[in-house]
């Protein structure tokens, strides 16, 4: 099926229009509320085709305005055909009906990760005082207040800084102590090509949060990529997040809870804090650089990703500390993935017949059990000669510079 061009979207809205009115004349509202909607829908499908930024907004103005008759006849039996100017566009204006509504809902249950129960902090190499500090003020946001005073601890945190370097897995630990339902999110899960879908996907996703927060236990929304959510409205295309960023602040404000203890708790993560938009920045009440590890976290990282995982080391030929030396500026992530490949070249010397065994099928590959050895440390050293670190010295002075200028707007 082709998809319609901008010209082909623009006689359908006008004909959805043309049989709105007819249906009203007629007295059919509950039909010409459907071709309302459908009017909205076209016009939403073109916004995206529209080169033109004043194009847009016109379109972008009509949709809302459309979506606001169909509501009106819907729930007053009469259409508001009041004009709605750029600054009155509320973050939700699409009409669902329940089918709509329990898709939502499907789509944001998918998003409950069982995988913090598997992370505990000794998962988790170096960062030792941030590990400390994560867990007092978690703490105190769940312990009991003495009656008459009011403090908290977090609700609200942004992770930020090179990728890999343990952002997420520091969300699960939090989680798994907390025994919190972790909504593990990518902002690529709820950001929707039409205007309007993505900020009734975020509204879902903290309404059923909260739902999840009625047995005492918190929910923690983990939103990674935060920066596709919420980029800086000075970016082109700001009137497509509008109405997103109007939805993510309004649901981080906890407006709806006000006087009430919130257990809903977010961390978000970015590479690219520099893109946030500042309103939403500010309404994390911390945000931590999570650098590079130092020598004696890679020291632990590459422990954990050995012995951890049950595997032999030589310790007279292997040391960890060595390691870290050599393993200078690499990520958590990379120092894992350097692991896996040693670890993989082992393997194959110590398994040669293992391809033959899967040439003579499942029950033969099934009975093999696999041979190990000690990892030495002239099995690491073909994977230094080439070792080439995904963060750049560059990268590291962005983030410092981005978070001294940060606490300078504070100041």
């Amino acid at each position: 099926m082709n998809k319609q061009g901008p010209d082909a979207l623009k006689k359908a809205v006008e004909r959805m229009l043309s049989e709105a009115n007819t249906r009203m004349q007629a007295g059919k509202n509950l039909d010409a509320a459907r071709s309302y909607k459908k009017a909205a829908q076209f016009a939403e499908q073109s916004i995206e085709l529209l080169s033109d930024a004043d194009e847009r907004r016109a379109m972008t103005l009509r949709a809302t305005e459309y979506k606001q008759r169909s509501r009106s006849l819907e729930t007053t039996g009469r259409a508001d055909l009041g004009r709605v100017k750029p600054s009155e566009m509320p973050a939700d204006e699409i009409v669902y009906s329940d089918e709509d509504s329990d898709l939502q809902e499907q789509q944001i249950l998918l998003l409950i990760d069982d995988t913090p129960r598997t992370i505990e902090w000794e998962s988790i190499g170096g960062l030792l005082e941030l590990k400390e500090e994560l867990k007092f003020h978690y703490g105190l946001a769940m312990a009991k207040v003495p009656e008459g005073v009011d403090v908290e601890g977090w609700q609200n945190i942004m992770f930020y800084g090179p990728p890999g370097t343990g952002k997420t897995l520091l969300a699960c630990a939090i989680a798994n102590k907390l025994n919190a339902t972790f909504f593990n999110v990518k902002a690529s899960q709820i950001v929707s090509k039409w205007v309007g879908e993505s900020g009734k996907l975020i509204s879902t996703l903290y309404r059923l949060a909260r739902k999840f927060t009625k047995d005492g236990r918190p929910s923690i929304i983990f939103i990674d990529e935060f920066d596709a959510l919420c980029k800086s409205r000075g970016f082109e295309g700001q009137l497509y997040h509008q109405q997103m960023l109007a939805a993510i602040l309004s649901e981080i404000d906890g407006f709806a809870n006000k006087g009430q203890r919130n257990l809903v708790m977010t961390i978000g993560a970015t590479n690219r804090p520099w893109d946030l938009d500042a309103a939403v920045l500010s309404r994390f009440e911390r945000r931590i650089l999570i650098t590079l590890p130092d020598e004696a976290a890679r020291a632990d990282i590459f422990r954990i990703h050995l012995e951890g995982r049950g595997l032999a080391v030589d310790h007279r030929s292997l040391s960890y500390e060595k390691l870290a030396k050599m393993s200078d500026r690499l990520t958590g992530r990379e120092v894992a993935r350097l692991c896996k490949e040693v670890t993989a070249r082992m393997l194959a010397e110590m398994n040669p017949e293992i391809p033959k065994l899967v040439d003579d099928g499942l029950r033969s590959i099934q009975s093999y059990e696999i041979k190990v050895r000690p990892l030495r440390h002239i099995d690491f050293d073909p994977f230094f000669c080439d070792l080439a670190p995904d963060t750049s010295i560059k990268d590291l002075q962005n983030y410092d510079q981005w978070g001294v200028k940060v606490k300078e707007s504070v100041l």
